[in-house]
């Protein structure tokens, strides 16, 4: 291979895989309200005790924010990552090229 195209070809390849420059302070979050569990025997009285967040399945998403689906994604999963929740967070983020987003899930219990 010749010396420009092997120069050429590094250099999209390093381009390509590097970060993008801009931060992440750029996009702001998207919080879809908070859900009370129907289900929760919690006292209206008793504070929250602890809190537990985890990246909801799916990945990087352009349309989180549809129908509530990063919230509904979260209520789904919370069976087997947060039994007996009483409160559930979406928080739609950044992170991902371009409109690209994922969904991170916050449950109070």
């Amino acid at each position: 291979m010749q010396p420009k195209a092997l120069i050429i070809t590094l250099f999209v390849a390093l381009t390509a895989a590097a970060p993008s420059p801009q931060g992440q302070e750029d996009v702001p979050d998207i919080i879809q309200g908070k859900v009370k569990n129907p289900d929760s025997d919690s006292n209206g009285g008793v504070s929250i005790l602890a809190q537990k967040t985890w990246q909801a399945a799916g990945g990087c998403k352009t349309d989180w924010d549809e129908d509530r689906r990063c919230v509904n994604q979260c209520i789904g999963e919370a069976n087997s990552k947060c039994r007996g929740w009483d409160s559930m967070t979406g928080v739609i983020q950044g992170g991902c090229l371009f409109s690209w987003r994922t969904c991170l899930c916050v449950c109070e219990y």
